[in-house]
Protein backbone atom coordinates (compact mmCIF):
# COMPACT_ATOMS: atom_id res chain seq x y z
CA UNK A 1 0.00 0.00 0.00
CA UNK A 2 1.51 3.92 -0.58
CA UNK A 3 0.85 5.72 2.11
CA UNK A 4 1.80 9.87 3.22
CA UNK A 5 5.52 9.43 5.18
CA UNK A 6 4.72 9.65 8.85
CA UNK A 7 8.17 10.59 9.29
CA UNK A 8 10.34 9.15 12.26
CA UNK A 9 12.97 11.26 14.02
CA UNK A 10 15.73 10.87 16.93
CA UNK A 11 16.23 13.54 19.61
CA UNK A 12 18.30 15.51 17.72
CA UNK A 13 15.27 16.17 14.47
CA UNK A 14 17.06 13.83 12.01
CA UNK A 15 14.94 11.66 10.13
CA UNK A 16 15.50 8.34 11.71
CA UNK A 17 15.96 6.23 8.95
CA UNK A 18 17.70 2.29 8.70
CA UNK A 19 19.28 0.48 5.27
CA UNK A 20 19.39 -3.05 3.91
CA UNK A 21 21.41 -4.35 0.86
CA UNK A 22 21.61 -7.49 -1.27
CA UNK A 23 22.79 -8.47 -5.00
CA UNK A 24 20.47 -9.05 -7.74
CA UNK A 25 21.24 -9.35 -11.69
CA UNK A 26 21.03 -6.02 -11.80
CA UNK A 27 23.34 -4.53 -9.30
CA UNK A 28 23.42 -4.02 -5.78
CA UNK A 29 19.54 -3.50 -4.41
CA UNK A 30 19.75 -0.35 -1.35
CA UNK A 31 16.67 0.07 0.53
CA UNK A 32 15.75 2.69 3.01
CA UNK A 33 13.34 2.21 5.19
CA UNK A 34 11.51 3.83 8.45
CA UNK A 35 9.66 2.62 11.69
CA UNK A 36 6.64 2.70 9.03
CA UNK A 37 7.91 0.90 5.75
CA UNK A 38 9.94 1.47 2.76
CA UNK A 39 10.74 5.14 1.92
CA UNK A 40 13.67 4.37 -0.73
CA UNK A 41 14.69 2.26 -3.13
CA UNK A 42 17.71 2.52 -5.91
CA UNK A 43 20.34 0.26 -7.79
CA UNK A 44 24.25 0.53 -6.95
CA UNK A 45 26.64 -0.65 -9.43
CA UNK A 46 28.97 -1.46 -6.71
CA UNK A 47 29.38 -1.80 -2.88
CA UNK A 48 31.93 0.90 -2.75
CA UNK A 49 29.27 3.77 -3.33
CA UNK A 50 26.92 2.82 -1.08
CA UNK A 51 28.38 5.13 1.65
CA UNK A 52 28.88 7.76 -0.77
CA UNK A 53 25.15 7.60 -1.75
CA UNK A 54 23.73 8.07 1.70
CA UNK A 55 26.12 10.86 2.25
CA UNK A 56 24.75 12.59 -0.59
CA UNK A 57 20.45 11.51 -0.25
CA UNK A 58 20.58 11.52 3.25
CA UNK A 59 23.40 14.13 4.86
CA UNK A 60 20.78 15.23 7.51
CA UNK A 61 19.53 12.11 8.26
CA UNK A 62 20.22 9.21 11.18
CA UNK A 63 20.45 6.37 9.20
CA UNK A 64 21.97 3.27 10.24
CA UNK A 65 22.61 -0.74 8.97
CA UNK A 66 19.33 -2.58 9.91
CA UNK A 67 19.92 -5.20 12.42
CA UNK A 68 18.35 -7.35 10.09
CA UNK A 69 20.72 -8.43 7.42
CA UNK A 70 18.78 -7.84 3.93
CA UNK A 71 15.81 -6.73 5.35
CA UNK A 72 13.24 -6.37 2.21
CA UNK A 73 15.93 -7.14 -0.44
CA UNK A 74 14.55 -10.76 -0.99
CA UNK A 75 10.88 -9.95 -1.73
CA UNK A 76 12.41 -6.89 -3.75
CA UNK A 77 14.72 -9.15 -5.64
CA UNK A 78 11.34 -11.30 -6.16
CA UNK A 79 9.17 -8.82 -7.49
CA UNK A 80 11.69 -8.05 -10.42
CA UNK A 81 10.50 -12.09 -11.18
CA UNK A 82 6.97 -11.33 -11.21
CA UNK A 83 6.14 -12.62 -7.40
CA UNK A 84 3.86 -10.37 -5.85
CA UNK A 85 4.82 -8.58 -2.36
CA UNK A 86 2.75 -6.99 -0.21
CA UNK A 87 4.90 -4.08 0.55
CA UNK A 88 4.18 -1.25 3.52
CA UNK A 89 5.66 2.10 1.59
CA UNK A 90 6.46 5.39 3.54
CA UNK A 91 6.61 7.64 0.86
CA UNK A 92 5.96 11.29 0.30
CA UNK A 93 4.39 13.00 -2.66
CA UNK A 94 2.07 15.80 -3.88
CA UNK A 95 -1.73 14.31 -4.91
CA UNK A 96 -0.98 14.61 -8.08
CA UNK A 97 2.39 12.42 -7.68
CA UNK A 98 0.23 9.47 -5.63
CA UNK A 99 -2.07 9.11 -8.00
CA UNK A 100 0.59 8.56 -10.80
CA UNK A 101 2.16 6.12 -8.47
CA UNK A 102 -1.05 4.36 -7.66
CA UNK A 103 -1.93 3.98 -11.02
CA UNK A 104 1.97 2.42 -12.10
CA UNK A 105 1.60 0.29 -9.29
CA UNK A 106 -1.13 -1.57 -11.55
CA UNK A 107 0.74 -2.10 -14.61
CA UNK A 108 0.94 -5.95 -15.24
CA UNK A 109 4.24 -7.98 -14.77
CA UNK A 110 5.79 -7.86 -18.32
CA UNK A 111 3.56 -5.10 -19.47
CA UNK A 112 4.06 -1.52 -20.08
CA UNK A 113 1.69 1.75 -20.68
CA UNK A 114 2.41 4.88 -22.25
CA UNK A 115 2.82 8.07 -20.37
CA UNK A 116 -0.40 9.43 -22.47
CA UNK A 117 -2.39 6.46 -21.20
CA UNK A 118 -1.45 7.10 -17.40
CA UNK A 119 -2.55 10.45 -18.28
CA UNK A 120 -6.05 9.37 -19.84
CA UNK A 121 -6.73 6.40 -16.84
CA UNK A 122 -6.27 9.41 -14.47
CA UNK A 123 -8.52 12.03 -16.56
CA UNK A 124 -5.98 14.31 -17.04
CA UNK A 125 -4.90 13.79 -21.00
CA UNK A 126 -3.29 16.61 -21.19
CA UNK A 127 -0.83 15.74 -18.09
CA UNK A 128 1.62 13.56 -20.27
CA UNK A 129 4.66 15.88 -18.86
CA UNK A 130 3.69 15.87 -15.40
CA UNK A 131 3.03 12.18 -15.28
CA UNK A 132 6.18 11.69 -16.95
CA UNK A 133 7.91 13.98 -14.27
CA UNK A 134 6.13 11.91 -11.48
CA UNK A 135 7.51 9.23 -12.52
CA UNK A 136 11.14 10.75 -12.16
CA UNK A 137 10.32 11.63 -8.87
CA UNK A 138 9.27 7.94 -7.89
CA UNK A 139 11.31 7.19 -4.65
CA UNK A 140 10.88 3.55 -5.06
CA UNK A 141 11.93 2.28 -8.31
CA UNK A 142 10.64 -1.51 -9.48
CA UNK A 143 8.28 -1.68 -6.36
CA UNK A 144 6.43 1.02 -8.30
CA UNK A 145 7.41 -0.20 -11.38
CA UNK A 146 7.48 3.02 -13.28
CA UNK A 147 10.08 1.00 -15.96
CA UNK A 148 6.99 0.01 -17.46
CA UNK A 149 6.28 3.39 -18.52
CA UNK A 150 7.35 4.25 -21.67
CA UNK A 151 6.73 6.77 -24.43
CA UNK A 152 4.03 6.74 -27.16
CA UNK A 153 6.47 6.59 -30.14
CA UNK A 154 7.91 3.22 -28.42
CA UNK A 155 10.77 4.98 -26.76
CA UNK A 156 11.74 3.65 -23.87
CA UNK A 157 11.42 7.78 -22.12
CA UNK A 158 13.99 8.57 -19.08
CA UNK A 159 14.41 6.20 -16.02
CA UNK A 160 15.85 7.34 -12.42
CA UNK A 161 18.21 4.26 -12.24
CA UNK A 162 19.35 4.85 -15.32
CA UNK A 163 18.41 3.70 -18.93
CA UNK A 164 20.46 0.35 -19.29
CA UNK A 165 18.51 -0.60 -16.32
CA UNK A 166 15.27 0.22 -17.76
CA UNK A 167 15.70 -1.92 -20.82
CA UNK A 168 17.39 -4.83 -18.78
CA UNK A 169 14.04 -4.88 -16.59
CA UNK A 170 11.91 -4.61 -19.34
CA UNK A 171 13.78 -7.52 -20.99
CA UNK A 172 13.80 -9.52 -17.90
CA UNK A 173 10.27 -9.19 -17.58
CA UNK A 174 9.27 -9.99 -21.18
CA UNK A 175 11.86 -13.14 -21.01
CA UNK A 176 9.96 -14.68 -17.73
CA UNK A 177 6.96 -13.72 -18.84
CA UNK A 178 7.29 -15.39 -22.07
CA UNK A 179 8.78 -18.66 -19.98
CA UNK A 180 5.94 -18.72 -17.42
CA UNK A 181 8.72 -18.80 -14.88
CA UNK A 182 7.19 -16.51 -11.99
CA UNK A 183 10.43 -18.38 -9.76
CA UNK A 184 12.80 -16.66 -7.67
CA UNK A 185 16.10 -17.19 -7.05
CA UNK A 186 18.31 -13.94 -7.89
CA UNK A 187 18.91 -11.95 -4.48
CA UNK A 188 22.19 -12.81 -2.42
CA UNK A 189 22.18 -12.44 1.09
CA UNK A 190 23.58 -9.28 2.57
CA UNK A 191 26.85 -10.94 4.40
CA UNK A 192 27.72 -11.83 0.96
CA UNK A 193 28.83 -7.47 0.22
CA UNK A 194 32.31 -6.76 1.71
CA UNK A 195 32.52 -5.59 5.11
CA UNK A 196 33.22 -1.94 4.10
CA UNK A 197 29.76 -1.11 3.28
CA UNK A 198 28.72 -0.62 6.92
Amino acid sequence: MIRIMKVSRDEKNRLALMYSLGKSRFGIILAIFSEQGICAVTLLSSSDSIQEYLKKEYADANIKKSEVPGKYIHEIAETMNGTESDFSLDINGTEFQMKVWDSIRKIPYGSVRTYSQIAENMGRPRAVRAVANACGKNPVPIIIPCHRVIRKSGDLGGYGLGINVKKKLLTHEKYVKEKGNMASGNAESAEKIPANTN
